[in-house]
């Protein structure tokens, strides 16, 4: 292939495939590890000229094994290759512009470490605000994207190479799926059983502090530790008779909106 249309930025390990299998697994495990790095590394803000796509490569480990390693690189957009105005299509800023964005990708794949530890920095000392019911600032842009995209990747931990004799690894920290407001609260709900735990229907909004009254409903995934409350909110669910509760609510890790709540005990 011609050199001034592709150019290799890193090589990552696909891990977890059988001794056996199919085209699609393969597939399927590379587009989930390019939707991750591209979540990660914000790539489509980091890539002005070129979009990343992905081959793979055989090579042999330690042992001599086989395995299959993807190979993400860069190659021009289209539209830039079909801009006959000026020159903008000659080899050289072709070229010019593969190397600036192999770069900036680069750059931002050793730097991802460093931003990963900030971002679980500033969640721990939200959450620390939180629990002593003390007033937090909110979280900046730019860290609220990064908690998010470090809670949805499926990849916890990479493996690979920014070049040859360069490695590169890196395991993601673990992070709580909720952020909860200090202090409980006393609700009336109606409950609605689902396959885990309940969806809580919030009864006399208005009552409620000034971040539930436009809630209508709670999610609570995790039932109450105890046989009796169990016992009672399973009644109370069966019957569809209304229960207050004593909850901790909170949001999803990257986010401002009231969605879960969490038992403390029946009111």
């Amino acid at each position: 292939m011609n050199p001034l249309i592709t150019i290799r930025v890193m090589e990552l390990e696909i891990r977890g495939l059988p001794e056996f299998f199919e085209e699609r697994e393969l597939r399927h495990r590379a587009q989930a590890v390019v939707s991750d790095l591209t979540r990660l590394l914000a790539v489509e803000r980091l890539l002005k000229f070129t979009t990343l796509t992905y081959r793979y490569r055989l090579r042999s480990d330690e042992t001599g094994s086989p395995s299959i390693v993807l190979a993400l690189e860069l190659t021009h957009r289209p539209q830039r290759l079909l801009n006959f105005q000026g020159d903008d299509t000659t080899p050289g800023n072709l070229e010019r512009n593969l190397l600036e964005d192999r770069q900036r990708l680069r750059h931002a794949c050793e730097e991802l470490p460093v931003q990963n530890s900030h971002a679980t920095i500033a969640l721990a000392q939200r959450l620390h605000a939180a629990f002593l019911d003390s007033p937090d600032e909110a979280l900046a842009h730019e860290t609220e994207r990064q908690l998010t995209a470090l809670i949805s990747s499926r990849h916890r931990r990479w493996c690979g190479h920014l070049s040859e004799g360069h490695p590169w690894q890196m395991e993601l920290p673990a992070l709580p799926r909720y952020e909860w407001v200090g202090t409980p609260i006393r609700i009336r709900t109606q409950l609605l059983r689902e396959q885990r735990g309940f969806t809580l229907k919030l009864l006399q909004r208005a009552q409620l502090p000034a971040s539930l009254h436009s809630v209508k409903r709670l999610r609570m995934h995790d039932r109450p530790p105890t046989l009796e409350d169990a016992t009672a909110l399973d009644r109370a669910e069966y019957t569809g008779t209304p229960i207050e509760l004593i909850v901790r609510i909170g949001s999803v890790i990257g986010s401002d909106d009231i969605s879960v709540a969490d038992f403390v005990r029946i009111a």
